[in-house]
């Protein structure tokens, strides 16, 4: 997988969770370009796993391979981008052996589905290599780090159900809400995160909007209360996606439907593990035969579950 001719020095196998949005606000666009958001995440179980080896050697390198993503240049994926962040860094701090990183991901989250599956892989480079070089990174030097590299990465610092704003480093912890199930259904088709940020109506826009996080803590109401502002432009274009969702939201003991993020997954939410199961199968008989992807999942309530190192 690496330098076939040494065993690696270091190696870590890490299972990185995917997210959901329960909710998501546009608050305003920046001077930047770039958003402010309110929305609640919570961490899942369906989840990537990323392969990790260090060899020590001259000269420092990245490399990653990902059979199930090979039109990404491996320089493009936020797993190489934050192992040079933190090479980089380490190399600023004069810390740890020069030598090649190489990863193997394999990808169990869909691409352009709104589940935050790039953003994890690199939360995860981030710890590990902070640990590996004993950078000692305050908490505000690591949400730092991570914003810069991308929105969601943060919130993956220490995934667990929590309110972000601003462009995604401002995260306030809501505690550990109950079990909940998750049916998810990905169509054929991604949805471009600029796209949708540039599709945004102007009313969707607002300058003091709220958001009801704690419904997501508690016993809660019998239905939630989900909003997300990307869905009106993104039904637009993509109208199959309104139809998963009515078909979602219409399943006995469904407490609540949304797409997740810009898209294209929408899901629905259940209580029980046997009432998810039976929309599993009948989502799967509706919606498979028109190329879509149907997972379930479950939420992660502790923040150090939802980010777990395998063997060395």
């Amino acid at each position: 997988m690496s330098d076939s001719s040494s065993h690696p020095a270091f190696a870590r196998l890490l299972a990185t969770s995917a997210k959901v949005n329960l909710g998501l606000k546009i608050v305003g666009r920046r001077p930047d370009g770039y958003h402010d958001i309110l929305t609640v995440m919570e961490p899942i179980s369906l989840a990537d796993n990323l392969y990790c080896e260090f060899h020590p050697g001259p000269a420092d390198r990245c490399t990653l391979a990902c059979p199930r993503l090979p039109e990404v240049a491996a320089a493009d994926n936020l797993v190489v981008k934050a192992a040079v962040r933190m090479v980089e860094l380490a190399r600023e701090r004069a810390g740890g052996p020069a030598g090649h990183w190489h990863f193997f991901l394999d990808k169990k989250i869909p691409s352009g589905a709104g589940l935050g599956g790039g953003s994890s892989n690199a939360a995860a480079v981030i710890t590990l290599l902070e640990r590996f070089y004993g950078l000692g990174l305050s908490p505000a030097e690591r949400v730092e780090i991570a914003a810069s590299l991308g929105a969601d990465i943060p919130f993956f610092l220490a995934p667990g159900l929590a309110r972000v704003e601003g462009i995604g480093e401002r995260i306030t912890r809501l505690g550990c809400g109950p079990v909940r199930w998750y049916l998810l259904v990905k169509p054929d088709f991604g949805v471009d995160t600029g796209w949708a940020y540039g599709a945004l109506r102007a009313g969707a826009q607002r300058r003091n909007p709220d958001y009801d996080g704690g419904q997501f803590t508690g016993c809660g109401p019998a239905a939630y209360r989900l909003e997300n502002d990307f869905e009106a432009p993104v039904f637009a274009r993509f109208p199959r996606l309104a139809d998963i969702k009515a078909w979602l939201a219409g399943r006995p003991d469904c407490r609540g439907a949304l797409m997740s993020g810009s898209g294209a997954v929408v899901y629905g939410i259940f209580d029980s593990f046997a009432a998810a199961c039976r929309e599993y199968e009948n989502t799967r008989r509706q919606w498979s035969g028109e190329g879509c992807m149907v997972f379930l999942a479950r939420n992660l309530r502790s923040p150090d579950r939802a980010l777990s190192p395998g063997p060395k």
